[in-house]
């Protein structure tokens, strides 16, 4: 398979023998991943190469028509940015409902371009305007609210290739802000939360989850600070939750919206990777957990140390090496 995770192409192939009777075998590869604008370069240089060559083939005049009308859509914005909403919500070109596509730009005056793009990631299909609606009124509701400044006393400047994984930059960025805070290392306590956060935790721990029932949670700029709409309501899930959104400033600068949601955006992929670092660091999870032997009731140790689900615990795991991909979806999410 080869599919957009947003400024970037992920390849995931699995070439099979040829098998008469039984099962199917398939080789393993790891998922690699290339940037998109890398991508679109080489298929525009082989498209060339193939016109070159086949001008005066009989299906030459319609790929060239085809390569013609690729190059005036990249050329018209407002055309451009139409089919990556398409592309976002699961539709071919011109396959999306005019009404939903509409509604969605309609909605960019108060989540930009950006966050529609990722509300679409989060929850395709023809509900997805009314799933953004619910999520924006849902946190004009909420009386949660944080201050994220910290966030831009990042400097962004971790010393990784441009094609770094969210995982690693993620990493590099939780780093940073342990640094920033003065707590390099081990369980940030609620004292140190409340910092990070600028808000009281026992105010952020008893709040009320407005978006529990929704596709996804959201944060909406207000004054110096963000009303937020969460989805979680055990403390352990809401520090998590609370992180992910400092993540996502973090990754997006000065955004005055964001969503927090279950996509294999590169944008959602980094808040995942950012809480699970900056929470439970792998450097001191590896000193109080045999990492060769990590038996379930250790991981359930580790969690409850760290204050954290023990999923986080496995994922660290997981993206270190020391414990197996259970599936693609993981492996893509490491990647």
């Amino acid at each position: 398979m080869i599919f957009s995770v947003g400024d970037r192409i992920a390849f995931a192939p699995s070439v099979g023998k040829n098998m008469i009777d039984g099962p199917q075998t398939y080789f393993d590869f790891k998922i690699g991943m290339v940037a998109a604008s890398d991508y679109e370069s080489e298929l525009d240089g082989f498209f060339t190469a193939v016109i070159g060559q086949c001008a005066r083939s009989v299906d030459g005049k319609a790929l060239d028509v085809l390569l013609k009308q690729i190059r005036t859509e990249r050329q018209d914005s407002e055309l451009a940015a139409w089919r990556r909403l398409e592309a976002c919500l699961g539709f071919d070109p011109d396959s999306a409902p005019d009404e939903v596509i509409e509604a969605l730009i309609d909605l960019e005056d108060v989540a930009g371009e950006d966050g529609v793009e990722e509300a679409a990631h989060a929850r395709p299909g023809v509900a997805a305007p009314r799933a953004l609606s619910e999520a924006i009124d849902a946190t004009r509701q909420s009386h949660v609210e944080i201050d994220l400044s910290l966030a831009e006393e990042l400097s962004h400047d971790w010393q990784l290739p441009s094609y770094a994984s969210p995982w690693r930059m993620a990493e590099a960025a939780a780093a940073e802000l342990r640094s920033i805070i003065g707590v390099p290392q081990g369980h940030l306590d609620d004292r140190v939360f409340e910092d990070i956060f600028k808000s009281r935790w026992d105010t952020l721990k008893a709040a009320t989850a407005t978006a529990r029932h929704l596709s996804y949670g959201a944060r909406i700029s207000s004054d110096s600070k963000f009303k937020v709409a969460l989805q979680t309501s055990k403390p352990y899930d809401r520090r998590f939750e609370l992180t992910r959104q400092f993540a996502d400033a973090v990754w997006q600068r000065n955004s005055e919206f964001g969503i927090v949601s279950r996509s294999k955006s590169d944008r959602q992929r980094f808040q995942r990777a950012f809480a699970n670092s900056l929470l439970c660091p792998f450097d001191d999870l590896q000193h109080i957990l045999d990492v060769n032997d990590p038996t379930p009731e250790a991981m359930e140790s580790a969690a409850k140390r760290f204050g954290v689900n023990k999923s986080v615990v496995r994922y660290q795991l997981v993206y270190k090496g020391y414990l197996p991909f259970e599936n693609s979806n993981e492996e893509a999410e490491a990647a």
